[in-house]
């Protein structure tokens, strides 16, 4: 198992483990402890303590009886999940983790949220641009806080010697973090608060936290968690077979700048397609093969796949030129092309099998080429993710039950590739599970 997450409460266990479950890992939230052993072949699970509002000795020792009912997993690392406006006993329920596991254990505290507008800058926690302890959560009735310094909300509750790693660290990448976060333990810190303001310095802690090598328990309200996991050895735990496969063929800026932050944020794998090769007999199957054949090379060490016709302003085609070399008018060119594209799509949709949760696809023209080679009668549609982008499910033929988000090629801003990609993602986690590689519908 990759990681037991202890929480204060059923919802942040949840909270933690969604993340994890919508990218394409095996989660679990567990209620009775005395069942854990049962799951130890997910990826992670969370079990809970009910402890927010509690005293904080009683806190701890709530950790502490949580942690001896786990003890015969074995995990790469605990998490010690925090409330993301740092309610509750944070100090007390870190110390009891670390009380229970090695001496040399680190722990490093990651408290940023920023999908939910929480970053920490120079140790300081603001929501929304706003101190923490200028928001509602000073009046919590039963966990109130009342700083936005977070050394300082776990040295009230910890002895532990403290260290905080800055921003100024931060911007200079993983390597200083690294030897920063290794020089602060050899100068006695145990547990290392460090800033965050977006996703990207949470991976890049992540990393660095990693290449430490050295035992450490992640302290944070989920997003750091799923990095750690999702940076780890990827030879440990499993990871469903639920995977993502994105066709474009859009040559659009906008589409440009879509496929961009697609990239920086969920890191798909990636293989883009020579378009002109499509607009030649024997070339064109060519290189549907080599496109098919690279992703299928790769299916086992990746959740999310793009496979796509242009992937920076450089790739564009002349089509005019092109379709003149190929001797065909533009609109016959075009038409080709889209069709090549819908036919490499399928064909690896189809490939994946059980493995595939769902699909994305961009244009009308690829669209309806992909849902007609899968023989498909149609979609259920079934929500709108934005306007002109849609969220169904495939109607008949070979894909029959599998996700679908379309969109129209000019559709949308820079992020709205991103936001269907993780639309699709929680879709297909909460609609289906893979066992033993056979595909269930719940």
């Amino acid at each position: 198992m990759r990681t037991l997450i202890i929480a204060d409460d059923m919802t942040g266990a949840n909270v933690s483990n969604s993340s994890l479950a919508k990218n394409g890992y095996k989660v679990g939230t567990i209620n009775n402890a005395n069942y854990i052993a049962d799951y130890e072949n997910y990826d992670a699970l969370g079990v809970h303590t009910d402890s927010r509002g509690m005293e904080a000795e009683a806190a701890y020792q709530a950790v502490v009886d949580k942690m001896k009912s786990v003890q015969g997993l074995q995990v790469d690392f605990y998490n010690k999940r925090i409330d993301s406006t740092m309610r509750g006993n944070c100090g007390a329920e870190l110390d009891a983790i670390l009380d229970q596991v090695d001496e040399d254990t680190l722990a490093i505290v990651v408290a940023s949220y920023p999908d939910s507008g929480k970053i920490v800058i120079g140790n300081y926690m603001l929501v929304d641009g706003v101190p923490l302890e200028l928001t509602d959560v000073r009046n919590d009735p039963t966990a109130p806080v009342d700083s936005s310094k977070i050394s300082t909300i776990f040295r009230e509750q910890t002895d532990r010697e403290i260290g905080v790693i800055t921003v100024e660290t931060i911007m200079q990448g993983q390597e200083a973090i690294t030897d920063t976060m290794l020089a602060l333990k050899d100068n006695g810190a145990e547990i290392i608060v460090i800033d965050a303001f977006t996703n990207e310095d949470i991976e890049t802690i992540a990393q660095a936290t990693l290449a430490m090598k050295l035992p450490f328990v992640a302290v944070d309200p989920g997003p750091f968690t799923y990095y750690l996991v999702k940076n780890s050895d990827q030879t440990t735990g499993i990871k469903t077979k639920q995977k993502m496969l994105f066709t474009i063929g859009s040559v659009s800026t906008i589409a440009i700048a879509q496929i961009a932050r697609f990239r920086a944020e969920l890191a798909p794998y990636v293989v883009k397609i020579q378009a002109e090769d499509l607009l030649y007999d024997g070339p064109d199957q060519a290189e549907i093969d080599r496109v098919k054949n690279k992703v299928l090379q790769h299916l086992d060490d990746n959740q999310m796949f793009l496979v796509a016709t242009m992937m920076q302003k450089e790739d564009k085609l002349d089509l005019k030129a092109a379709a003149q070399k190929a001797g065909l008018t533009v609109r016959q060119a075009s038409e080709r092309i889209s069709d090549k594209v819908a036919e490499i799509g399928s064909q690896i949709a189809l490939a994946m099998g059980d493995q595939l949760g769902g699909v994305y696809t961009s244009g009308g023209d690829i669209t309806k080429a992909f849902l007609e080679k899968t023989g498909t009668t149609g979609i259920q549609i079934k929500d709108e993710v934005i306007p002109l982008a849609v969220y169904g499910t495939i109607m008949g033929g070979d894909l029959d039950h599998k996700s679908i988000i379309t969109k129209g090629g000019l559709i949308g801003d820079e992020y709205t590739l991103y936001e269907c990609a993780d639309f699709l993602a929680t879709k297909i986690a909460s609609n289906y599970y893979v066992e033993e590689g056979v595909h269930h519908v719940s």
